[in-house]
């Protein structure tokens, strides 16, 4: 892992995931974004051997552009370009359709629960980053 992104427009959920994920390993470059146009942007720019995060963790409610627009625009724009590089994971409260839409959604990985705790990153991590 080298570089994660957080798509949230809740700047203090940014700054407590950054800091916990840096606690966790503080070699990962955390960028974060405040919306779905935003992460878009970043994509567009990131070079596959710098910046193009290998996991992006996705709230879903957000103003300017949601995690479900973000979604439709990345599919549309990116297609399985990035499929094999960047693990989308979408961080939202329990919501029944939410969850729905995740699990169906092809450029979704999973969908934990907010908050993020440590425990919840490191078998985010493990998972999908670690297991044989």
């Amino acid at each position: 892992m080298k570089s994660i992104l957080l798509v949230d427009d809740d700047e203090t959920t940014n700054l407590v995931n950054s800091f916990f994920i840096r606690q966790l390993d503080s070699s990962l470059k955390v960028n974060n974004v405040n919306n779905g146009k935003e992460a878009i942007a970043f994509l567009e720019k990131a070079s596959p051997s710098e910046d193009l995060p290998c996991l992006l963790l996705l709230d879903v409610n957000m103003s300017v552009m949601n995690g479900w627009e973000f979604l439709d625009v990345y599919t549309e724009k990116f297609g399985g370009r990035f499929e094999k590089d960047v693990v989308i994971v979408v961080l939202t409260s329990m919501d029944i359709d939410d969850n729905a839409m995740a699990m169906t959604h092809p450029s979704v990985a999973e969908m934990i629960q907010k908050p993020l705790s440590d425990i919840k990153f490191r078998a985010l991590v493990t998972k999908h980053f670690f297991s044989d």
